[in-house]
């Protein structure tokens, strides 16, 4: 497939890009990034032809995907376009900044029939995948409980300034539990149909302030229920961007695992001592590879359409319950 960049300074786009170049039988053939230093540091190994538009790249380059790494207010623009060419998008997270721009990707999609996912790292980290294998194997008994945390490091100075912008940045919560939720979702193969949340700010204070503490408590629709946190609270003096930890307990067992900052995985069930498994190796190097070949043969991606919306709705939805209060919402089928 031809592969189209859109975008390179947020988020995780350096590992889809490198991803992308790493797919056999794919070929990168176009950026549109607007700063030159940006331009530059991802040409110096490899040459790929520039476009000043969204449009250019879409009429000239011809891509059949497009990745993107830009900020939340213009995805749905982005995706819009995309869809009228008949062009599938691999986004970094998240999907879009408000429920409006959802139901204007959401209609586009339908439309059109294009394919989107995203880049849920979660899916492809060793202690992850692990953690899935013991759960498919029944290890842990039918899902009861789950508690997801996604901590992340950063300063008033050196986030983006549009963070602190709400008509530009969707939130803390869509922003970094999104990995939470598809992976509440990808481990017990259940929907978030309920919700209600809290946030607060205790650090960020000053104008423009930035909610630093976000939390959720979903309704599954296998009747487990799921906790996540989002927040801006790690110290600096983390070794990593934060020190994420996932509790899950079902019927027959429980795991803990903790990722980023150090790997573990902790399983303990009815039948077995306490253990910790031998990780598989990471996917994300082969992550646009599988991704482009299920496309050609017109099947979806792991990270599917569906999950892609569905994540970003549940998430965008908790966010609205903070901003009620907590008001308990219903999180509709699609």
């Amino acid at each position: 497939m031809r592969i189209g960049i859109v975008g390179v300074h947020y988020g995780h786009i350096s590992g889809m890009v490198q991803s992308a170049r790493q797919a056999v039988g794919s070929e990168v053939v176009g950026l549109v990034e607007a700063d030159d230093s940006l331009y530059s540091r991802y040409t110096e190994d490899e040459a790929i032809p520039r476009y000043d538009s969204v449009q250019a790249l879409l009429d000239e380059a011809k891509p059949d995907v497009v990745l993107e790494g830009i900020t939340h207010a213009g995805k749905a623009d982005l995706v819009e376009a995309c869809a009228a060419a008949g062009v599938h998008v691999l986004l970094d997270k998240p999907l879009c900044r408000t429920l409006e721009d959802w139901e204007r990707i959401r209609q586009a999609v339908e439309t059109s029939g294009i394919k989107l996912s995203m880049w849920f790292t979660s899916r492809s980290h060793p202690p992850f995948i692990a953690l899935r294998e013991a759960v498919t194997k029944g290890k842990l008994g039918e899902l009861v409980s789950m508690i997801s945390t996604h901590p992340h490091k950063t300063t008033r100075d050196g986030a983006p300034s549009w963070y602190f912008d709400p008509n530009v940045y969707t939130g803390p919560f869509h922003d970094l539990a999104c990995h939470g939720v598809d992976q509440v979702r990808w481990l017990g193969g259940a929907e978030c149909v309920g919700v209600h949340c809290l946030a607060t700010c205790k650090k960020y204070t000053d104008a423009p302030r930035l909610t630093d503490h976000v939390q959720a408590s979903f309704q599954m629709s296998d009747g487990s229920l799921a906790t996540l946190t989002a927040d801006w609270l790690t110290p600096q003096k983390s070794p990593s961007f934060g020190d994420t930890r996932f509790v899950l307990m079902g019927t027959q067992g429980s795991a803990h695992l903790r990722a980023y900052a150090e790997d573990d995985l902790l399983l303990v069930t009815d039948d077995e001592s306490p253990s910790r498994p031998e990780f598989p190796a990471s996917r994300g190097g082969v992550f646009v590879e599988e991704m482009v070949a299920a496309w050609d043969r017109g099947e979806e991606h792991f990270v599917s359409t569906r999950d892609t919306l569905a994540v970003a709705q549940a998430c965008l939805l908790a966010q609205e319950s903070a901003a009620r209060g907590g008001e308990f919402m219903k999180i509709p089928t699609f």
